[in-house]
C-alpha cells in the first residue's frame, strides 16, 4: 500500500481547505482560439486589416468561424488575469484528496501558449512507491486542470536531486482511475507516462 507519512510535507498546501478552488468554466478549445487569436493578431502581414477584417482571417486560418472566435475571446479574456493561480490552486485542492498530499512541493501552471502545461514536483518517498506517487499526480491534475495539456512531474530526494521524472498528455492522465491506482499503477498507468528517467538526474 502507498505509504502514508503523517508528518507531511504540505509546503503550498495549508493544513485544510473550506472548498475547492472555483475555475471558470471556459473549454480547453476556447482557450486555445483565445491564444491562437492573440498571436495572430500581432502578425506584421495584418497590421493593415481593421479589427473586423483582422479576426476573419484568423479565424479561417484557424479553421473557425468569426462567431467562434469572438465568443472565446468574450469568455476567456475577463479571466485571463487570474486562471494561472485558479488552476493551480485547483491542481493543489485535487491533489489534497489523494494520497501524494503530504508530498507536494509545487505545482505550477504555464499559459503562454495555446496548450497549457503543468509542473509538478513531489518529495520522493519509497523507491517502491514511485510509480503510485506518479499515478497519484497525474490523476489530481486530470481532476483540477481542465485546460491542462501536458503534465511534467518529478520527484526528489536529499538535495533536491530528481529520482524520477517523467511527462504525460490529457489523453493519457485522464485514464487514471484513482481507485485503481494502487493495483494498475506499475502494470498498467506507468505505461502512459512519457520520457522516464529514473534514479539521480538532471
Amino acid at each position: 500500500m502507498f505509504r502514508h507519512i503523517a508528518w507531511a510535507l504540505v509546503l503550498g498546501f495549508g493544513v485544510t481547505r473550506v472548498a475547492s478552488a472555483a475555475v471558470p468554466d471556459i473549454t480547453a478549445r476556447e482557450f486555445q482560439l483565445y491564444m491562437d487569436w492573440k498571436d495572430g493578431k500581432e502578425d506584421p502581414r495584418l497590421a493593415k486589416d481593421n479589427d473586423e477584417a483582422r479576426l476573419k482571417k484568423i479565424a479561417k486560418t484557424l479553421g473557425a468561424s468569426p462567431a467562434d472566435v469572438k465568443n472565446a475571446i468574450a469568455r476567456v479574456e475577463p479571466v485571463i488575469g487570474t486562471l494561472k493561480a485558479e488552476l493551480e490552486m485547483a491542481v493543489k485542492d485535487e491533489l489534497a484528496k489523494t494520497p501524494i498530499k503530504p508530498k507536494v512541493r509545487s505545482v505550477e501552471v504555464n499559459l503562454d501558449t495555446a496548450y497549457p502545461v503543468a509542473f509538478v514536483k513531489w518529495a520522493c518517498g519509497d523507491a517502491r512507491d514511485t510509480e503510485k506517487e506518479a499515478a497519484y499526480v497525474a490523476y489530481g491534475v486530470a481532476q483540477g486542470g481542465t485546460l491542462i495539456k501536458t503534465l511534467g512531474l518529478w520527484c526528489v530526494g536529499e538535495g533536491e536531486t530528481k529520482l524520477f521524472s517523467a511527462k504525460i498528455g490529457r489523453d493519457a492522465f485522464i485514464r487514471i482511475d484513482l481507485k485503481a491506482i494502487e493495483r494498475f499503477a506499475s502494470s498498467r498507468y506507468i505505461k502512459l507516462f512519457e520520457e522516464v528517467k529514473r534514479g539521480p538526474h538532471t
